[in-house]
């Protein structure tokens, strides 16, 4: 291994910053309000404790299984075929995420930005920039993404304090919402919010070692977490819960609804600057996952010439829902569902199977 393919703690932290981060400001803040109306919020946090016992299995397999990535270890624990059955079908899963969820992106964008220009048109050109970024490498994304995240914190911090004077904190009121069992039930239900943390591992002996990737797992969770609460907890003290649940891109509404003094009043563009380049690097990222994933089922080693073909699959998958409202309501609620109990369920049962095996070869 080159050192040169590694990265190191603050490029990890900013790939899980964005990826993670713009959860916030997409679709899926539209769906958990619907769901969890003013505790939302809960949901977000609910949905990490959800996931963190499966965080800490992997983090332990990964430490005892040094230099090899999800994949390999998955490889060594259920063998060749079950092995490649079941990672074939995670492609399929992760194919049909990738498209419609960039989908969503690109159908928010038409929404709020640019109604009048072509669907297929904008997601083309779209995919196409992400994958230009995606066939950089691994450690170009990583420096992109470090080099860029400064400037979207002043951005979000920004935002944040311009939203201010429009919140009124009473709206946070009722605190656990449509009441606990609800948000028990709905936690599990959005636990892959946080699917990064996992796909990450696919690349973990290209990161620098692993008290690192402990660290940036660690670290980036926590930061996470906090944003994506900080996100819905403006929405729903700026807009009401009653409101935030009838408007489909809540941070697009968040963006037009601030202003700069009296002057200054339509900003949403310098929001929407950052805000295009984090989904360049969210998806880029994504593609490179995606092509990762389907080189190493077929053992190709040169995995970066699958971008090309990889992204127009994407862009085919992703041109099929017949219209947002669909994409957002049945594909999208499915994907996060069936993707929670995925990497709820994978790391504990690749433990048990490896403890199983290494019990019966003593």
């Amino acid at each position: 291994m080159r050192e040169k393919d590694q990265i190191g703690l603050r490029e990890m932290f900013s790939l899980l910053a964005i990826t993670i981060g713009l959860k916030g400001t997409d679709i899926t803040a539209s769906v958990i309000i619907g769901s969890s109306i003013n505790a939302a919020w809960i949901v977000i946090v609910g949905s990490f404790i959800c996931i963190c016992p499966s965080l800490f299995i992997l983090n332990k397999i990964l430490k005892k299984q040094q230099s090899k990535t999800l994949l390999d270890i998955i490889r060594i624990g259920f063998g060749k075929y079950l092995s490649f059955a079941f990672l074939f079908m995670f492609f399929i899963y992760l194919l049909i995420n990738v498209s419609t969820d960039s989908r969503s992106y690109v159908d928010q964008l038409l929404t709020m930005n640019l109604p009048k220009t072509p669907l297929f048109a904008l997601f083309s050109l779209f995919l196409f920039v992400c994958m230009w970024c995606a066939k950089k490498g691994w450690e170009s994304l990583g420096y992109l993404a470090w080099m860029i995240y400064p400037y979207v914190i002043i951005a979000c911090g920004l935002l944040f304090f311009l939203l201010a004077k429009e919140e009124s904190p009473m709206r946070i009121f009722p605190l656990i919402g449509p009441g606990l069992p609800t948000l028990a039930k709905q936690s599990f239900h959005f636990g892959s919010t946080f699917a990064e943390l996992f796909a990450v591992s696919m690349m973990y002996p290209y990161i620098k070692d692993h008290k690192t990737y402990t660290k940036g797992i660690v670290i980036s969770s926590a930061y996470c977490v906090a944003l994506v609460v900080l996100f819905h907890i403006s929405y729903t003290l700026a807009f009401d819960f009653r409101s935030a649940d009838k408007i489909t891109y809540p941070f697009s509404e968040a963006t037009r609804l601030v202003s700069v003094g009296t002057v200054i009043t339509n900003v949403e563009t310098f929001f929407l600057t950052f805000w295009a380049v984090c989904v360049v690097i969210k998806f880029a990222v994504s593609i490179y996952f995606l092509s990762k994933l389907f080189g190493f089922l077929f053992q190709i080693e040169e995995f970066e010439h699958l971008i090309f073909p990889l992204t127009i699959l994407i862009l085919i998958v992703g041109m099929i829902p017949e219209n947002e409202i669909y994409n957002i309501f049945e594909v999208r609620n499915f994907m996060f569902y069936l993707g929670t109990s995925i990497y709820i369920l994978l790391p504990l049962s690749l433990w048990t199977v490896l403890k199983v095996k290494e019990v019966l070869n003593k």
